[in-house]
């Protein structure tokens, strides 16, 4: 059924060009005709070429030069002196042919005498016990019906034009076996990767680390909410400031940190989650940070790629993480602010005590 369908739309793929090559063909010799449907009665003789096209094509009389046919449904039972080149949907060659014969159609009859060789191909090829084909049979199809009292006194020959069913499926087996291959090489070098990088920013920034995955235990609902914000807003700021065009450089600059932050937010949750599942084998595991970080990414890594719950799965521990970050972040910079403010107050209420002890 398959190699039907594909012979069926290169059929109609190639029609057009096929057709217009006809047009050109006919108009040389000055004998064109197309329309609805198309006939050439029975003993109307065509001197020279002709080019016939149309939804139904019938060829009840002789031409005496070469052939060219296309149509939805094509019959040319008449005799043909030149070479015939038809092309359609269904179509059966049931006359008298003096020269090579090429067609295609998704379901072609052969049932005429043919004095040269016959070049067909279709879905379905149908030998009638009436054909004689006194050259050689050269089909491309999926399916030949040679049925009994057919004569071909050539030789039949199938030009593989289109690759066989087997190797079709056995090149499919191998490609899927090989993108297996590169998507699990792929998945291990990503959590290689992710680790690494894990490893580089806890090195480089061990206490923000440790403050995010602690805000992650400390308030997870909050965390659930601020990641949602954050996922949601940034994408959104950051299309407002490229259609301000003034803010192209902060929105290029926000997008790449946009990024950053969602990668590296698979870092801390799974740190979060190693200590959790780890902290119940060995107490000590449960502040450690190398191997909670290796045992977190694998098993996040793993559950992702359950059918559908590893897609909400991702979504809440990228949730979960987003907002820990932000959090950790917004208080990094609520708390000196609130220092400031506190100084400012007691400067204040200083210099009004200094003022007060000179007025006494």
């Amino acid at each position: 059924m398959e190699m039907k369908r594909l012979m069926t739309m290169g059929f109609l793929m190639f029609f057009l060009t096929f057709a217009l090559c006809g047009f050109a063909y006919g108009e040389e010799a000055g004998n064109l005709r197309f329309g609805a449907n198309v006939v050439v009665p029975a003993g109307e003789k065509v001197s020279g070429r002709l080019a016939v096209a149309g939804a139904n094509v019938e060829v009840l009389g002789s031409v005496q030069g070469g052939l060219k046919a296309f149509g939805a449904n094509v019959v040319i039972p008449g005799e043909v002196q030149g070479e015939v080149g038809a092309y359609g949907a269904n179509m059966i060659l049931s006359g008298k042919y003096h020269s090579k014969v090429k067609a295609a159609a998704a379901n072609l009859t052969l049932s005429g005498a043919f004095d040269g060789d016959v070049e067909v191909g279709a879905a379905r090829i149908t030998v009638a016990p009436t054909a004689l084909i006194k050259g050689n049979l050269i089909y491309m199809s999926a399916d030949l019906n040679l049925q009994k009292g057919s004569r071909i006194m050539g030789e039949v020959v199938q030009r593989e034009a289109l690759v066989k069913k087997e190797r079709i499926e056995q090149w499919g087996r191998r490609g899927i076996t090989s993108l297996f291959a590169i998507g699990a090489l792929f998945w291990i070098i990503s959590i290689v990767a992710l680790i690494i990088v894990g490893v580089l920013i806890h090195y480089l920034f061990p206490k923000k680390t440790n403050a995010v995955i602690t805000a992650i235990s400390q308030s997870p609902w909050k965390n659930l909410w601020f990641g949602l914000i954050f996922l949601v807003v940034v994408p959104v700021a950051i299309i407002v400031s490229f259609i301000t065009v003034v803010g192209i450089p902060a929105g290029i600059i926000a997008g790449i940190l946009y990024g950053i932050a969602i990668y590296i937010s698979r870092i801390y949750i799974g740190v979060w989650i190693g200590r959790k599942v780890l902290g119940y084998i060995k107490r000590s595991m449960a502040t450690a940070f190398f191997w909670p970080l290796v045992v977190g990414t694998v098993i996040i890594a793993l559950l992702t790629l359950i059918p559908f719950f590893g897609w909400l799965f991702s979504l809440f521990v990228l949730l979960l993480s987003l907002g820990a970050m932000w959090m950790t972040m917004w208080k990094a910079v609520r708390v000196p602010a609130k220092r400031k403010v506190q100084k400012k107050a007691q400067r204040k209420t200083q210099k009004k005590a200094q003022r007060k002890t000179r007025r006494r």
